[in-house]
């Protein structure tokens, strides 16, 4: 009996700790006295997936978020004509959707990256805006090259749910494969990468 009641709790404690690492758990705070945005990770369930997300307000509309979302996506495009890399084009656009190819320039002795990605634009009736995205491979023409490595999985999305006329509460996730590296490691640059996205969107759509 006793060693019945041991393995059970072992097994509870087991699936306790499982569950827990697919729940959001708070990973930073901005420090300021009135914090103005927080970062959740979580486990994807059933996957090898990590997703982060930020969460903060706006000073601006969802209408307005949404648009210099797009605008930096155009701005990106246009400011690469001249370079080798990286590369950033814009290869199909209508109102709901939008497809990008890009090379990045990876520092030695990394292999250049590639991705395909398609942007889709959403609203929703409680006047909230929103764009996710993911890798189109599947639909684009564009044939491997052994001189680039391609990001096979690439995925996120913005939400901008309206608080006032002209604020709004945002969220940005993404996720992906961390391919074995440490959580030490993922984290700060993750940390970094969603920061500078609330704040660029801060700043462009006021």
């Amino acid at each position: 009996m006793i060693l019945l009641l041991q393995s059970c709790a072992s097994t509870q404690h087991k699936s306790i700790k499982a569950w827990e690492k697919n729940e959001w758990q708070v990973v930073k705070v901005d420090k300021t006295e009135e914090p103005t945005w927080k970062i959740f990770k979580r486990n994807l369930k059933g996957t090898d997936f990590l997703e982060y997300k930020i969460e903060g307000d706006i000073q601006s509309s969802p209408e307005a978020c949404l648009d210099a979302f797009k605008n930096d996506i155009h701005k990106l495009a246009n400011g690469a004509e001249d370079k080798k890399y990286p590369t950033y084009t814009i290869s199909e656009e209508s109102e709901q959707s939008l497809t990008t190819y890009v090379i990045h320039n990876e520092p030695f002795p990394f292999r250049n990256t590639e991705l395909s990605i398609r942007y889709m634009f959403h609203d929703e009736a409680n006047g909230s805006k929103g764009v996710s995205w993911k890798e189109s491979w599947d639909d684009s023409y564009i044939f491997s090259s052994k001189k680039l490595k391609r990001v096979e999985t690439f995925r996120g999305s913005w939400s901008f749910t309206p608080i006032t006329e002209n604020s709004s509460y945002a969220y940005n996730s993404v996720q992906f494969d961390p391919k074995g590296m440490p959580l030490w490691l993922v984290t700060p640059m993750v940390s970094k990468f969603l920061k500078q996205g609330l704040e660029d969107i801060r700043t462009t759509s006021k």
